[in-house]
């Protein structure tokens, strides 16, 4: 989840956990961008002082009926990645989150990123970084791992695992490897985009290549989506032999 303390969001620590009450969610963990990239508008932005007061205020109202935690998203970029450990080895957190979310300063979640490029162009840069978040050690909780579908251009024909089974493949066997657990990120029901990041497809094969745990997160920037889709998808992912982690059993 994002509050303002994220460039993208307006809702406060507050409106959100009065939301995650409102549907009976037993704990939050918010999860505030960090970028590095000054062409990013993440980058600067966190106050960490003031994070974590906001944090210990909404514990000081909530926290009998709310286990919440302090947690960023911090964007994976080769080039920034001894800034990123020096961040991460001065600052603690109760949990950190890494994505990929640029490629060449551009992300890649809008339509400009696949501009003028053939999809294999537009791939392949993304899954080389995404694996070389996992070689950095930098991170054990991997975040939306096939973001990249987000503005699939039509002209590509139906994103899925048919088109990338062999990266996927190296991306998560090398995931669970490292003893990294993957988020199942239910905002991408709410694009519409039939399923989850990653898509179900994607997370069968995890399953079969190994993968027992997974982290859910709703990726929401407002009150409304806070756990959205959690029961259904949860339900799926239990059915399919995977087991949803809180946090709190991920680290023991």
């Amino acid at each position: 989840m994002h509050s303002n303390n994220s460039p993208d969001s307006h809702a406060t620590l507050d409106d959100l956990c009065e939301s995650a009450i409102r549907r009976g969610l037993a704990g939050v963990c918010f999860t505030e961008h960090v970028d590095f990239d000054p062409s990013d508008s993440a980058y600067g932005y966190i106050n960490y002082e003031e994070y974590l007061s906001d944090i210990d205020g909404c514990r000081g109202k909530y926290g009998d009926r709310l286990d919440i935690r302090a947690g960023v998203e911090v964007t994976y970029q080769t080039e920034f990645a001894d800034d990123i450990r020096r961040f991460l080895d001065t600052h603690r957190f109760d949990y950190v989150l890494g994505s990929v979310h640029l490629i060449d300063h551009i992300f890649i979640g809008s339509p400009a990123y696949f501009m003028g490029k053939s999809e294999s162009e537009a791939c392949e840069p993304y899954w080389r970084e995404t694996m070389a978040m996992l070689r950095s050690g930098l991170f054990t909780r991997i975040g939306h791992l096939d973001y990249i579908r987000t503005r699939w251009p039509r002209e590509y024909g139906r994103p899925g695992l048919g088109r990338w089974r062999r990266p996927m493949t190296d991306i998560l066997q090398l995931a669970i490897e490292s003893g990294a657990i993957i988020e199942v990120n239910t905002s991408a029901i709410r694009r519409q985009l039939g399923g989850p990041y990653p898509d179900w497809e994607t997370l069968e094969l995890y399953r079969e290549l190994g993968g027992a745990r997974v982290i859910m997160g709703s990726d929401a920037h407002n009150a409304l989506s806070v756990g959205q889709y959690f029961p259904e998808v949860a339900a799926r992912l239990e059915k399919m032999g995977l087991t949803v982690c809180s946090e709190c059993e991920a680290l023991c």
